[in-house]
Order: structure tokens, then sequence, then C-alpha cells
């Protein structure tokens, strides 16, 4: 229990530098642009860091197709809203939204998926939860005081992300005995691209590969991204992530703690207390 509480933790470090990367490589070299590339790169190193440490059975049992499906739509989803919403919005704000998707994970892995909390446990992912929908609210308030009460596209897409991500990482749990706990990762990267990019291509985007310059955001948001979403899938194998989810979705706090120390941005009063909230809820879970 204790090492997927650990991993879990890691994700949410690994997820907080990917937001950062993204954000940068976004504004480098455009959302779509990035997002192709940054994935490209990580289906490759899942590939490298799969052939060395994982086991897999890729018997094509029944389900796997319905399972790759969804979690192909999900991820296209998760990822196009994620690099849209770093491109054009605020880092501080956009990141809480998102960490909301930790509510879905969490009941998609109790309600569909049957796993099981104790009580202790579910007390400490509730306040965790809870810290995130605080940061999530307050800052949603503040950014349409400062447009006027207008609901910026980024905005939105902060939330289809958080939806997106709420049905992926459960999900992505399901294609782990077939393609290994990192192999199955980059499938998901590549089912991503195989549905998005007959879109791209129709809307005529550009899809050039970066400049020496902008390489480094590019590979650094590939390389995060995949090394969190790796924390997660294998610390399934010590805890249910009904558990983890809330230790993943961290990245919010960490990223509201960079803002301040770092950026030297001052969110709203209540922004803070929900961050505080979340951090309250990790030790309860770590108890």
């Amino acid at each position: 229990m204790f090492a997927g509480v650990l991993l879990g933790l890691g994700a949410s470090a690994c997820w907080a530098l990917a937001n950062v990367a993204v954000a940068r490589a976004g504004r480098a070299v455009g959302s779509v642009r990035a997002l192709l590339w940054a994935q490209l790169a990580g289906a490759g190193m899942a590939a490298l860091a799969s052939a060395a440490i994982d086991d897999r059975n890729l018997a094509l049992w029944p389900s796997l197709g319905g399972w790759l499906a969804v979690a192909g739509v999900s991820a296209l989803l998760a990822y196009f809203c994620l690099f849209y919403a770093f491109e054009h919005g605020r880092l501080i704000i956009a990141v809480p939204i998102m960490s909301s998707w930790a509510v879905i994970a969490a009941a998609l892995s109790i309600g569909v998926f049957h796993e099981r909390l104790a009580r202790g446990q579910i007390a400490g992912a509730a306040a965790v939860v809870a810290g995130a929908l605080v940061v999530s609210r307050y800052a949603q308030a503040e950014v349409r005081r400062a447009a006027a009460g207008a609901r910026p596209r980024w905005l939105l897409a902060s939330v289809g992300a958080a939806i997106g991500f709420g049905v992926l990482v459960p999900v992505i749990a399901r294609l782990v005995p077939a393609f290994g706990s990192v192999g199955a990762i980059g499938v998901v990267y590549l089912a991503d691209i195989v549905l998005g990019l007959p879109i791209v291509l129709l809307l005529r985007i550009d899809l050039r590969p970066p400049g020496r310059a902008d390489w480094l955001p590019v590979l650094a948001a590939g390389f995060f991204e995949t090394a969190g979403f790796a924390c997660i899938t294998v610390s399934a194998r010590f805890a249910p992530l009904a558990l983890v989810s809330p230790f993943a979705s961290l990245a919010a706090a960490l990223t509201v703690l960079y803002a301040w120390t770092i950026l030297r941005e001052r969110p709203a009063r209540a922004v803070l207390i929900g961050a505080a909230l979340v951090c309250a809820g990790v030790i309860i879970l770590a108890l």
C-alpha cells in the first residue's frame, strides 16, 4: 500500500513538471504541433522502458478493442484540451481545474471496477478531492471576474481535460495486462494519434517538427507526462486506483506552490486554502 502512495506522489511530481513543459511547448510551436511530437517522443520512451521492465500478454482478449477505443477517445479529449488550455490560459488556474479528474477516476474505480477503500482512506481521499474542487471553483470565479463575466475557451478546455483524464486513468489500467504497465501508455498515445491525425490533416494544421530551440520543452513534456502515467499504472500493483488517484491529483497543489514561490503569482486566498486541504488529505491517507 505504501509503495502505491509513493508512486502516486511521484506521478504528481512528474505531472507538475509536465504542466510547465507543456505550457512552454504549446506557446513555442502551437498546441496541436507540440502535442503530436510530445506524444511521439513519449511513445518511443514508453516502448524502450516497456522492453526492459514489462511483462506482457498480447493475446487479443475479446474486450481489448473496446478498451482501446475508449482509451483513445478519452486521451484525445484530455490531451488536446490540456495543450490548448496551457497555450492560451493561465497555468495556475487551468491546472487546479483539471485536477478534478480525480473525482471521476475514483468514482469509476469504485462504481465500475468495484475497488474498495477503508473508511480512513475514504476520508483522506475526500479531503484531497474537496481541496481540488475548492481550488477549481474559486480559480474559475477569479478568471470570470477578470474577463468581465465571459467564459474563455481555455477554461472550458480545462474542464474537458478533467473529464478526459478522469476516464483515461482507470481505463488505461484495463490495457496493462495486455501491453504492460509502461507499454500501455505508448499504445494509448498511438491510439490518440491515429484518431486525431486525420482531423488535423483535414484542417491543414502545421505539423512540422519543432525547431532546434523548441525541442527541449517538447521532449520534456513527453518524458514527464509518460513518467507520470508510468507511476500511476505501476502503482495499481500495490494499491487501488481509488486510493492512488487523489495523490496523483497533487500536481495542482504543486503548481500553486511553484507559481507562488517561483513566478511570484498571488492567487486568491481560497485557492491557497484549497491547496492546503489537498495536502492535509494526503497526510490522512498516509497514516
